[in-house]
């Protein structure tokens, strides 16, 4: 039996647009666009600005000099002191003795041990001081242990020698006594038992030598010493006011000139001052700053090379990293032509249009003003003999070179030619690159200082690109 053949025919379906699809493809796509943007779009580091200055800090070592004398002891014996270090000592006030024969010394050391040359009273005094600094201590100010030993040591020894000469006073009369002779101030000054050979170092005298602490020496002077007739005993400060000298490299000598006044700190007691300043020739011929103070002798009066951080005074206003700096170039226009168009208060200027048919038509053409010359340049330049007219400076994209523009009020005209390159930087407040110009006052390696308040410039907190060389104006941001 033949089998049936059954004939099979295919329904074509009708195509029909999925809603859905299309949905997500439209989605897709965007998505796509603006992960591209993403991807391709420069990234831009932005910056905030703010108000500051630029901290210059210099270090060195300077040298202290002083309106200081060596005191010579007038007999040959044994020297013995009377009066603390760093008291100022009066005229007549006892300074030391000579024992001439050491007749004194002998009878000393045969009393020694028989009773304390330290009365009640100065036992307490010394608890006291030992006390307040052990209560005011830390680890962080260590080097006043220093400071406290050698006050402590003058202390004792001022009361041990007042004591020793009212037992001296006792023996009038006597072999001893006659051999000790007393030795008092004949000037008034700060007393100090020790020298260097620097005292009377002046700012002509000066060289690079004296900077050099190689060979340098301190005597100390010690109570029971043997000295000869002439030899030096104690070093006497006759004046508060003193001076520290630094060397001065050239480029320090032009960044110094025309100060008077700075701020220095001393950097291992921690102490700020300002200090009267000039710039002197020293006996090598080469430059020298000289600090001239009025305070703190007392505590520096025992050190020769005295370690300084030098602070100059520099202006304020906006502080911009120089990475963001660039320059664009601006048309220079007479401020006279600069005129607001029609009912707007936009600022811009008249410009001649030429018709096909040779009528010339006046229109308004708002302006991208950079710049205008300030008051403050103006009044400058009339101080300085040189009055400068008023100009601004307008981006090329509002101008073309070869326009021609018409003074308000005025059939005078100016054609537009010159160009000056301005340095500004990139404002992206609103998301694109708006250059906008800045006035440098003040700079270093890493940063600078641009005049703030000036018209058409950046203001505080205003966002700018961090590096501005390689974008354009208007360039959109992410």
């Amino acid at each position: 039996m033949a089998k049936k053949r059954k004939k099979i025919i295919r329904y074509k379906k009708t195509k029909s647009l999925n809603i859905g699809i299309a949905v997500f493809a439209v989605i897709f796509l965007y998505l796509a666009i603006m992960t591209g943007r993403y991807f391709f779009t420069p990234k831009i580091k932005m910056y905030e600005v703010f108000e500051g200055d630029i901290a210059n800090t210099s270090y060195y070592t300077g040298v202290a000099l002083r309106n200081e004398t060596i005191v010579t002891s007038p007999y040959a014996g044994y020297v013995n002191y009377y009066l603390r270090e760093r008291q100022k000592a009066s005229v007549g006030n006892l300074i030391f003795t000579v024992d001439e024969s050491g007749a004194m010394a002998e009878y000393l050391n045969a009393s020694t041990g028989k009773e304390s040359r330290l009365s009640e009273e100065n036992l307490k005094e010394l608890k006291a001081k030992l006390s307040a600094f052990s209560t005011s201590y830390s680890d962080e100010q260590f080097l006043e242990v220093y400071d406290v030993h050698a006050e402590l040591s003058s202390m004792l020894m001022e009361y041990m020698n007042s004591n020793l000469l009212d037992e001296l006073s006792a023996q009038a009369g006597t072999e001893a006594a006659a051999s000790f002779q007393k030795c008092p101030a004949a000037v008034s000054g700060v007393v100090f038992y020790s020298s260097d050979g620097m005292e009377g170092l002046t700012p002509e005298g000066l060289t690079a030598d004296t900077f050099s602490q190689e060979n340098y020496e301190k005597t100390i002077y010690r109570g029971g010493t043997l000295v000869k007739n002439g030899d030096p005993v104690y070093r006497m400060i006759t004046e508060n006011t003193w001076s520290i000298a630094i060397p001065l490299s050239e480029e320090d000598a032009a960044v110094y000139a025309g100060e008077t006044s700075m701020s220095i700190r001393f950097t291992e007691k921690n102490l700020d001052a300002a200090a009267d300043f000039s710039i002197v020739r020293g006996g090598d011929g080469a430059s020298y700053g000289l600090f001239v103070l009025d305070k703190y002798m007392i505590q520096f009066a025992g050190e020769r090379y005295i370690e300084l951080e030098v602070k100059t005074d520099h202006p304020k206003g906006l502080k911009l990293p120089k990475t963001a700096l660039t320059t664009q170039d601006a048309f220079v226009i007479p401020g006279e032509y600069l005129t607001t168009g029609g009912d707007s208060l936009a600022e811009g200027f008249n410009r001649e249009v030429y018709g096909e048919d040779g009528s010339i038509s006046i229109e308004f053409v708002e302006a991208d003003i950079l710049r205008i010359t300030s008051e403050a340049e103006q009044k400058a330049a009339e101080e300085a003999g040189e009055p400068i007219p008023d100009f601004c400076y307008v981006a090329g994209t509002s101008l073309s070179q070869g326009d021609m523009l018409l003074r308000p009020d005025s059939n005078d005209r100016f054609r537009v030619a010159e160009k000056q390159s301005l340095t500004g930087v990139y404002n992206v407040n609103r998301g694109y690159a708006s250059f906008r110009y800045v006035n440098v006052i003040d700079e270093n390696e890493e940063y600078c200082i641009a005049e703030k308040n000036v018209y058409y410039s950046i203001r505080t907190y205003d966002q700018i690109a961090l590096h501005g060389s390689g974008l354009t104006e208007g360039q959109i941001l992410r």
